[in-house]
């Protein structure tokens, strides 16, 4: 579970109040709570929180407590689990079934973990389904601005390619349906003329291969910001990029939950021999992620689940913060199978500076560790990160919470991952 503690909620559109749900929380005994909450329609209960839970802090602290101690929802397990009991009862099917290879993409082993993989499996975790959908950005408001922003930076050249280009961008913003583009995001989903948007697009690709020959001669639109641009005015070439309809098709195609939700409605419909196990599965990874948005909500941040395969590994926890002094403190909690527990705290301080400090019982663990430590200081150091301190302590014989000294941290930002 990744936390983004941003001080903002997702952007789900939940009203002011639920007066029903307050009475039910405020009035429930511990027991009829339990009851409540262990009903077979569970993901039906926790939605309708998630959508018309009050604005209340306080209800929301006791709905959030509720939530964090349900044994129901406690022993749901990990949702990386849940994706690989899918997958399996999934690839004992003859034919596969269309959201298998969804699956299969967004389960990855921990070796492929990057950047770039990480923040597509967090925008298409299924946390954020509602939250994109609301916010969709108009493409033809994306085109508009963009063609904006050019037609600046072009009237500053005097190549003749460069001016041809500056006349169509100046013909595209006087269309009609860029000069009626006026919302970034989408309120509702408006009518397509596909005849203009190819006209559009015709046009966009006209700029693109105009201001591609101007920037071979030219100094003031031969800069990166400007390459840049221009990758971006290329995927409007593409007509169907230009569609409202299109972004929103793009999201439920990636999107975990998405998938999942279609593939539950499919089921439900089908005479599947192994209908009801898919079923089950699907409804209990819908609930996985329900839970995380519900919980995302009542704890005012994002709440996230990272699904990688890793066999070494139990459980663990990442937990990051940043102080007002922009130091950023880092714990790492794991429990190894063959090396017990292991903890890292880590301090990043000075932009590039970082202390390392290490915490195990296992002898051979931390031989293994003593014998890479250069290798990690050469890693670091060619990340433009300078190590300072790398040191190793027996976990039980010191406190790793008094590892970053007893002055009180002013934590104003931070997330936290529970793997």
């Amino acid at each position: 579970m990744i936390n983004l503690y941003a001080n903002k909620q997702l952007e789900i559109i939940v009203p002011n109040t639920n007066k029903a749900l307050a009475v039910v929380l405020k009035e429930a005994a511990p027991k009829e709570m339990e009851m409540i909450l262990k009903s077979r329609d569970l993901a039906s209960v926790l939605g309708s929180i998630l959508k018309e839970s009050a604005q209340n802090s306080d209800a929301n602290t006791t709905l959030l407590g509720v939530l964090k101690n349900n044994p129901t929802l406690k022993s749901l397990g990990s949702f990386s689990e849940t994706i690989k009991e899918l997958l399996q009862v999934l690839e004992d099917e003859k034919n596969p079934l269309p959201m298998q290879g969804v699956l299969k993409k967004f389960l990855f082993d921990i070796k492929e973990v990057n950047e770039p993989a990480l923040k597509q499996k967090f925008e298409n975790s299924g946390v954020f389904l509602e939250s994109r959908l609301k916010n969709v950005q108009n493409p033809q408001m994306e085109l508009k601005n963009l063609l904006q922003e050019l037609e600046k930076t072009v009237a500053k050249s005097d190549v003749p390619a460069a001016k041809l280009a500056l006349q169509t961008i100046k013909e595209l913003l006087a269309t009609p349906i860029l000069k009626e583009a006026n919302l970034t995001y989408v309120t509702e989903t408006p009518k397509v003329d596909k005849a203009a948007l190819v006209r559009l697009a015709k046009g966009v690709e006209e700029v693109v291969s105009k201001l591609g020959e101007a920037a071979k001669s030219t100094d003031v639109l031969h800069t990166k910001a400007f390459e840049k641009q221009l990758a971006k005015l290329v995927v409007f070439t593409n007509p169907q990029k230009l569609e409202v309809q299109e972004s929103v098709k793009e999201i439920l195609a990636q999107d975990l939950k998405a998938v999942l939700l279609q593939a539950n409605d499919e089921m439900a419909k089908s005479s599947h021999p192994n209908r009801q196990e898919i079923l089950k599965q699907i409804d209990k990874a819908l609930l996985q992620i329900d839970y995380f948005q519900l919980l995302s909500h009542l704890s005012n941040s994002s709440s996230l689940y990272l699904p990688f395969s890793w066999d070494d590994l139990e459980e663990g926890s990442i937990a990051i913060n940043k102080d007002k002094n922009s130091a950023f403190y880092c714990d790492i909690d794991l429990m190894l199978k063959e090396y017990g527990t292991l903890k890292l705290k880590l301090t990043l301080y000075d932009e590039n500076q970082i202390n390392i400090h290490i915490y195990s019982d296992s002898i051979t663990l931390k031989e293994r560790v003593k014998e890479n430590i250069a290798s990690l200081r050469s890693v670091l150091i060619e990340a433009q990160i300078i190590p300072r301190e790398i040191r190793i302590f027996d976990a039980t014989k010191n406190n790793p919470l008094l590892a970053y000294g007893s002055e009180q941290r002013d934590i104003d930002m931070g997330f936290e991952v529970k793997v």
